[in-house]
């Protein structure tokens, strides 16, 4: 696993350091189907444990005091065509929007925006979509399957840890760390969730 996890990260290295083309958008609600995502993202995808999974992109904008974080490349594209964001990294793999279905154990992760705070932000709480939502945010779609708790049966994952600055009004989300030290000003929320490392 550590082989194709190993040639999955040099790729959509490559692939995020370079252009991608335009692409359909999907907002999907939890009741619907959704649609596949890019046929780019689909080529790129390799399996673990049995299933393809993608990157889960973040691009950053200090002006904006927001960080993006999709499985869509066309959204990384637009967000860095703005010219207020920067590419970041790819911070985890996680299953397709299309597969995650499939996966057993993996819940959806939701994708959520506020314009009056300008903050991007995840979650797998189906209780916290609606929560924001009546606090101003806009519910985006589904952007990925992830799972709620390290699995046993399906080696690799590690906690992608939630972090936010009120001051900001910045979510930030990571694998790199440990959620008891997050960056200056922002407070550690624990782990949103079990993705692959990137």
């Amino acid at each position: 696993m550590q082989t194709k996890l190993a040639a999955l990260v040099a790729l959509a290295t490559a692939t995020f350091a370079g252009a991608v083309p335009a692409v359909a958008r999907v907002v999907p609600t939890p009741t619907q189907d959704v649609a596949p995502p890019s046929p780019n993202l689909e080529a790129r995808a390799a399996e673990v444990c049995g299933f393809p999974v993608v990157p889960l992109y973040r691009a950053a904008s200090d002006s904006l005091n927001d960080r993006i974080f999709t499985t869509d490349a066309e959204e990384i594209e637009a967000a860095l065509a703005s010219g207020q964001y920067v590419r970041e990294a790819v911070i985890a793999y996680v299953y397709s929007p299309s597969t995650g279905p499939s996966v057993p154990n993996a819940v959806p992760l939701y994708k959520l925006y506020s314009p009056a705070l300008t903050d991007h932000f995840i979650t797998t709480s189906w209780a916290e979509v609606q929560s924001s939502v009546n606090d101003g945010y806009e519910y985006q779609n589904i952007t990925a399957y992830v799972y709620p708790e390290a699995q046993s049966d399906c080696a690799g994952t590690v906690p992608l840890y939630r972090e936010y600055d009120p001051t900001t009004h910045d979510h930030q989300f990571t694998t790199s760390k440990p959620a008891t030290t997050p960056p200056a000003g922002y407070f550690n929320e624990g782990i949103a969730a079990y993705v692959f490392a990137a």
